[in-house]
């Protein structure tokens, strides 16, 4: 029961957040969300009634795929959320792990410039919490995520949007929002929205 009321009070937070700037000019036009199963799940829509929205968001998707998916943003305002499918054999290998790094951030700033985007909004990679995963990989995360807000600071029409420690609970997601310690729950999205409402 307490579960269900603070999720509908979140929502409500988040209309009467939308409504305060239903009438500005930014709040009026196309937004584009693209990334993983993240996204996919995202019900984008009712979150963000003022806008059109786009639920480009693919399950299972990896970064680099997204240049391959022939998007048209020009001049649109996008929002990105990817990045967890991606880790693995690099990244856990202290040997090149920063060239993982590198590579993936490069790669990021590349696709952002071929989606040429009016603006972007780079969300960080959440944390994880599987059973899985290697020890350390929340704090490689971190890593990458600091790289990708370095690269995002370059460009003159990104914002970076740093979640992580808002989802994490002792260093790991907080299951609190998250349907399997990857995915996210109502609470989960209810805190992107809310974040993302404020710098739109």
């Amino acid at each position: 029961m307490r579960l269900n009321w603070v999720c509908r009070m979140g929502k409500i937070m988040l209309l009467l957040i939308l409504s305060l700037g239903a009438c500005s000019e930014e709040k009026e036009g196309e937004l584009c969300f693209v990334g993983d199963s993240l996204v996919a799940g995202w019900d984008v829509k009712d979150a963000f009634p003022t806008w059109i929205v786009r639920n480009d968001g693919v399950s299972g998707a990896k970064l680099e795929e997204i240049a391959t998916w022939n998007l048209n943003y020009q001049d649109k305002n996008v929002v990105m959320l990817i990045g967890t499918n991606n880790l693995g054999g690099k990244l856990f290998n202290d040997a090149t792990r920063q060239e993982f790094i590198t590579d993936f951030v490069d790669e990021y700033k590349r696709t952002i410039e071929g989606l040429a985007p009016r603006r972007v909004f780079v969300i960080s990679i959440l944390p994880r919490n599987l059973e899985t995963d290697n020890p350390h990989t929340n704090d490689y995360i971190k890593e990458l995520n600091f790289a990708l807000s370095q690269m995002v600071e370059t460009l003159n029409y990104g914002v970076f949007l740093d979640v992580y420690d808002d989802f994490a609970h002792e260093d790991k997601m907080n299951m609190n929002y998250s349907l399997d310690g990857l995915h996210l729950n109502d609470l989960g999205y209810n805190i992107l929205n809310v974040r993302l409402s404020k710098e739109l």
